[in-house]
């Protein structure tokens, strides 16, 4: 028999599609055609495909990673201690202003083979470092030649007025968008120029939110009053915000995005992720991992932080006698934040998030017959509460293998190296160099 090299049966797997028209299928097969889902069932016959032994692995959609800065992936590790100030302090403040357009591909390149080794599919580039259109360009051609699917959303510096970031976001967008690549904005601080810019241009708007934003509900009942807060938009972080201030949200339809580790160590407010306002106010909620300045990428680590974290409050505020629930979050929903809710924010829901036919076959095929599953009964629960990075055996991105039998394939891990840290040695040398001087 001829194999036809257009189509792919993954075979055997325990489906969890995140559909909910087709829920949890034991010993499930998917069919994909040229990149794209076309079925999904059991015992299904395809004559010709090439065949994917999916056994003892379950199969789910490949996440979504809502807000990263991915231009920073060089300096993963440096300051694990790092406050909110320290981290700017290495960051936009210090290495970023020395970055050339190489090393900007370096760090994307760098987030993006870890985020598709741990099973992100999609990554929300928020790419608050654009210097130059060049600068843009080469985080995106990072972001491709790792083979992920990137939104880059082209962001000025943290403290700089450079009036050529929209322009550089659509020139962009009508040049590189495709089929892995989409282009939007983003903003640290909401701006009514901006966002009108935004809309005006039909895109997208990510932007960090929370009490660090002077006089953040004006801003919005504001942007709101001019038609500019609408569901074009992916809120990050979100934490302690009035209450007036979620109800904008909710009346705009904006996505948010939830950061249970980054809030926590870098001392966001009160650290506790807005998960009971979240669930009552936003259109969807999406995980995010922010950086890797002080911990790794890891989707499993999020979705596990933030069950945690707020079954601890909800323990806490029934300790002081107020009113609590803390069986109120399950895994299911942390788990679709982290895929369908993450597809929302990036403005891919149509696209990616579910293993839905016509989808995109984002994929990702996470081991079930180890020791650390043994006896684990429900596969939702398996992945939110027991997984870990080193269970992640195959990657999928739009059909194509980017992850086979626990390695990254197609990528010169040698010269990925080499790339990587001699971007790290010259920011490292100039900052020393800019200290002796």
């Amino acid at each position: 028999m001829t194999t036809d090299p257009r189509t792919l049966l993954i075979q055997g797997a325990t489906v969890v599609s995140l559909d909910p028209l087709i829920g949890v299928v034991h010993g499930g097969d998917i069919v994909v055609r040229d990149g794209i889902i076309v079925a999904v069932g059991t015992a299904i016959d395809v004559p010709g495909a090439e065949v994917l032994d999916a056994r003892g692995t379950i199969a789910i959609p490949g996440f979504v990673d809502s807000h990263v800065h991915a231009w920073e992936g060089q300096l993963r590790g440096l300051a694990p201690m790092a406050d909110f100030g320290s981290y700017l302090g290495l960051t936009a403040f210090g290495h970023g202003p020395r970055y050339r357009p190489s090393d900007m591909y370096a760090g994307t390149f760098a987030t993006a083979l870890a985020a598709l080794d741990v099973g992100i599919t999609t990554m929300v580039d928020n790419a608050h470092n654009a210097l130059t259109p060049a600068h843009s360009e080469a985080a995106i051609e990072g972001a491709v030649d790792a083979g992920i699917r990137v939104v880059h959303a082209v962001g000025a510096p943290f403290g700089a007025d450079l009036d050529h970031v929209p322009a550089i976001a659509a020139q962009l967008r009508d040049r590189l968008s495709g089929p892995l690549v989409d282009v939007r904005l983003f903003d640290i601080n909401p701006t009514p120029e901006l966002w009108a810019f935004a809309k005006g241009a039909g895109m997208w708007v990510s932007s960090e939110i929370g009490p660090h934003t002077p006089g953040l509900e004006a801003r919005f009942e504001h942007l709101q009053r001019a038609g500019l807060l609408t569901e074009q938009h992916a809120l990050n972080h979100c934490y302690d915000l009035t209450e007036r201030t979620w109800e904008l949200i909710a009346d705009s339809g904006a996505c948010v995005n939830l950061c249970p580790r980054s809030d926590a160590t870098f001392g966001l407010g009160s650290t506790i992720p807005p998960v009971r306002q979240a669930l009552r106010y936003a259109a969807a909620i999406g995980l995010s991992n922010d950086n890797e300045v002080s911990y790794a990428v890891n989707m499993f680590a999020e979705m596990q932080t933030l069950i945690l974290r707020d079954r601890a409050e909800q323990f806490r505020l029934a300790a002081r006698g107020d009113s609590a629930r803390p069986d109120a979050l399950t895994p299911a929903q942390v788990l679709e934040f982290a895929t369908l809710g993450g597809a929302r924010n990036a403005g891919l829901s149509d696209r990616v998030g579910s293993l839905t036919p016509g989808k995109q076959a984002d994929v990702v095929l996470v081991r079930a017959d180890g020791v650390p599953t043994i006896s684990a009964a429900d596969p939702i629960t398996l992945i939110v509460s027991l997984a870990h990075p080193g269970m992640v055996d195959t990657v999928l991105v739009s059909g194509r293998t980017r992850k086979r039998n626990g390695r990254l394939v197609g990528i010169d891990a040698e010269a990925a190296r080499a790339t990587i840290s001699s971007s790290r040695d010259y920011l490292f040398d100039s900052a020393t160099a800019g200290v002796r001087a």
